[in-house]
């Protein structure tokens, strides 16, 4: 979907303030430089209800 590279995960400590600054300043240039987000305007969410009435269909029937 294109959202592999705006998410982010990591363990700061209350007592890391300056791991923290780094951390989120680095992400926000990340993100800048993505430009804007491919899920933003207008986004068809049909296709991904679909797969996801599929997957459901599949285990339903593998799980018997």
């Amino acid at each position: 979907m294109g959202l592999e590279s705006r998410l982010h995960l990591d363990w700061i400590s209350s007592a890391e303030a300056q791991k923290f600054v780094q951390v989120v300043t680095s992400f926000t240039n990340k993100i800048q430089s993505l430009g804007p987000s491919p899920l933003s305007g207008d986004f068809d969410m049909s296709a991904i209800v679909g797969s996801c009435e599929a997957m459901q269909d599949a285990a339903s029937v593998e799980g018997g």
